[in-house]
């Protein structure tokens, strides 16, 4: 009789058991140093076990995750979506008027004895609207006061008066516009007229005593107009202004400033 080897197979003569069906492949794999034809079924079955597994996750996962990412991305869009404009800027129309400050020096230069001084007077505006956040602004404004002029030999009053009116025309911007408070800016040029012999003898000249003479100058204004709306037709307006003037040969920093009523008329629709 034939030896037996590990595989089950007889030497030296034909398998007894020829119908017999061939043994399950062992998950230990072959005997080591041997292996085998079913070497590639022994794998198979595990493989297919963890394909269908993992399909079976990403089944589950990949619509998790979708709706993990789509959501934050739906509220960041419901939360940024725009408001409607409130009432307060669906008018066509901005009428302005109000008292009117400035900060002002006659003087033809340094060191010349004449000091700068503050004006007082009016200021109106009229803006129209092309959308809530921009417009064309015309204003005008004049302003009153009092020189300080030195001892002279020209008769000149130590206090003679003088007067600057501004014709100015640009650009408006509301940057903030909240139900109760308008916030923006507005780039304004044009000319200011100064006045300044008014109480000067007959033949003198502003000149003579260091001060301007009568001239139409180039002036411009750049403010940030503060509306805190009272209705929708009705705020009152705070305007800072930095307001050069160039009377001469020389620029005049002037600071300016106003205080006033708003009415708003008209509509953007129409």
């Amino acid at each position: 009789m034939g030896n037996i080897l590990p595989a089950g197979r007889v030497t030296g003569g034909r398998d007894p058991c020829p119908m017999r069906r061939p043994a399950r492949p062992s998950a230990r794999g072959p005997p080591h140093g041997e292996s085998g034809a079913g070497d590639s079924l022994e794998f198979a079955t595990p493989f297919s076990e963890v394909s269908l597994r993992v399909k079976a996750v990403l089944s589950r996962f990949v619509p998790l995750l979708a709706f993990g990412v789509l959501l934050p991305l739906h509220a960041q869009v419901t939360a940024t979506a725009p408001e409607a404009e409130a009432p307060q800027y669906s008018q066509r129309w901005d009428i302005y008027g109000g008292a009117q400050y400035m900060h002002f020096n006659p003087g033809t230069g340094r060191g010349n004895g004449v000091k700068a001084l503050n004006l007082m007077g009016w200021t109106g505006s009229a803006t129209a609207w092309f959308r809530p956040s921009f417009g064309i602004e015309a204003s005008i404004r004049g302003a009153y006061g009092n020189m300080t002029v030195l001892p002279n030999p020209f008769d000149i009053p130590p206090s003679p008066k003088m007067s600057e009116d501004l014709f100015l025309f640009g650009p408006s911007f509301r940057f903030i516009r909240r139900p109760r408070v308008t916030a923006g800016m507005h780039v304004l040029i044009g000319a200011a007229y100064g006045v300044f012999d008014s109480d000067f003898p007959a033949g003198s000249n502003p000149q003579e005593v260091n001060i301007y003479n009568n001239k139409l100058a180039f002036g411009y204004a750049v403010g940030a107009p503060v509306d805190f709306n009272v209705t929708s037709r009705w705020s009152v307006r705070a305007v800072p202004d930095w307001q050069p003037t160039h009377y001469g040969f020389s620029q005049q920093n002037e600071f300016a400033g106003s205080v006033g009523l708003v009415y708003k008329i008209g509509s953007l629709g129409k």
